[in-house]
């Protein structure tokens, strides 16, 4: 009998090496980036039996080509605003090279007149949350990577339902993937009230190759065309609540008001467009801009960038190294999950070299093992340019903030990493406004405050098996 196994062992084994040599030369025409395409090589040959099939379980080109295939059948919204700034009529030279790049790579330009209201607790982002779904008289649209099936939760589908049953119509799109189990569960209420549910990218059934990689981590909640809430936010207690309580999660949002609704309503009915191929929506989706009312919030100058498998280019990684070879006097950069490519680490250094004040603020705890040990293993050479990196050690942190002089922050759903640049379905919102800008730097301080500085010699002394350990999962972080 262990003769039997050895031989079909040995025989799977040439069938998966022959595969291999015909899988090779297609990797390599498919341009990916370097060191992606030489992870999946090593992985195809030297471990065809494990390497092939996680070839065509997310294989990234395939699914990129049904996606753009898919989108120009169900064509796709735009924006009817008029009332756009030329990125020359922004304040600064970096937050003009900002839009400029942005707007090259297909993003709407600038649009001033907006209200944003920063949301750095989670009390108030659940506030936020159920206040912004009170509002809606016309229609609800909602989008999110995580709905946990938890009070938070269910209570935030109870306050759709509550809607939907009052007439409001309700669209909420979840991720296939991230919200596997609130799809099965605690969203029905929803549906029996007349709300409608999409699911984005289901990875079943298995002819869709690639759709377990690429998701959809989009997170925005738009009522009736007028309110936002977008940001890093996903919805379950770990994310927000009605009070602050041990164990949640260090994150960020934000409130917009006012004409750059209608970009981030564009983003949504694209989504909703591509999952249901519904195109044909009743309602005023795009209602004309209204003079703010007065409240809190400051006014400002913002540009929405959605970058993903159904954009050209690669926007929001275009935009942010921009706004890095632009920085003259800091660039504070605050992240969960830190794996950036060849090409931001070189931008973060000039940067330092240069003179500018350059800080990362990372979890000391990470929900995602692997991804943290992979941006572990850039800290050396990242200290050795003089960038001073941070353990944010109170909770897990989540936060997604970038503060470039008073010239540019960004806020929204992607991380300084591979995966959030070139393979999710992602939603930034860059502000060009000094006081909005000084207001996230206030929340980095804050953040600073809390956290513990790596020294670079102690470091450097670390096990050699945990150095080890961090530079194998660097060389998986092309596809992590």
């Amino acid at each position: 009998m262990q003769e039997i196994w050895r031989y079909a062992l040995l025989g799977l084994n040439i069938v998966g090496y022959i595969f291999a040599l015909f899988l090779i030369p297609r990797v390599i025409l498919e341009r990916r980036h370097p060191s992606a395409t030489l992870a999946w090589m090593l992985g195809i040959v030297l471990l065809p039996l494990f390497g092939i099939p996680l070839y065509y379980l997310i294989g990234v080109r395939r699914i990129r080509r049904h996606i753009r295939a898919k989108i120009a059948a169900v064509g796709s919204f735009s924006s009817p605003l008029s009332n756009r700034l030329r990125p020359d009529e922004l304040p600064s030279a970096a937050g003009e090279a900002c839009a400029r790049v942005l707007a090259a790579a297909e993003t709407p330009p600038p649009v001033a007149g907006n209200r944003v209201r920063i949301l750095a607790r989670v009390d108030e982002a659940y506030d936020a949350v159920l206040a912004t779904i009170a509002t809606a008289r016309d229609h609800i649209h909602a989008q999110f990577f995580i709905l946990d099936v938890d009070p938070v939760g269910r209570r935030f589908v109870h306050a759709l339902a509550s809607r939907a049953r009052e007439g409001v119509r309700v669209r909420l799109l979840l991720d296939a993937v991230g919200s596997w189990r609130a799809l099965r569960t605690i969203v029905r209420p929803l549906i029996d009230a007349g709300g409608e549910v999409g699911v984005f990218l289901p990875v079943l059934p298995l002819h869709r190759r690639g759709s377990a990689h690429m998701r959809n981590h989009r997170k925005l909640l738009i009522a009736d065309g007028r309110n936002a809430f977008t940001g890093g936010m996903n919805i379950g207690k770990r994310y927000m609540g009605p009070k602050i309580a041990d164990g949640q999660w260090r994150d960020i949002a934000v409130m917009i008001e006012g004409p750059a609704l209608s970009d981030l309503q564009a983003v949504f009915l694209d989504d909703w467009a591509f999952a249901t191929e519904v195109t044909e929506l009743p309602g005023e989706l795009f209602p004309p801009p209204t003079p703010l009312p007065g409240g809190g919030g400051l006014p400002c100058t913002l540009q929405i960038a959605a970058s993903g498998p159904d954009r050209r280019g690669q926007p929001i990684y275009q935009g942010v190294f921009t706004a890095f070879t632009a920085a003259r006097r800091r660039l504070w950069i605050e992240t969960p999950y830190f794996v950036p490519d060849e090409v931001i680490v070189t931008a973060l250094q000039n940067a330092a070299f240069r003179g500018v004040d350059v800080r990362l603020i990372v979890p000391a705890r990470s929900d995602l093992r692997i991804v943290s040990l992979a941006g572990r293993s850039y800290f050396d050479e990242l200290m050795a340019a003089g960038i001073r990196v941070y353990l944010y050690r109170p909770t897990n942190l989540h936060s997604k903030v970038l503060v470039i002089d008073d010239d540019v922050g960004v806020v929204g759903s992607p991380n300084v990493d591979i995966r959030s640049f070139f393979l999710n379905f992602e939603l930034g919102v860059f502000l060009y406004d000094p006081p909005q800008i000084d207001a996230l730097a206030d929340i980095f301080r804050e953040d600073l405050s809390l956290s513990e500085e790596i020294d670079a010699g102690t470091f450097a002394r670390r096990p050699g098996p945990l150095q080890f350990l961090e530079d194998t999962c660097r060389v998986l972080s092309p596809i992590l």
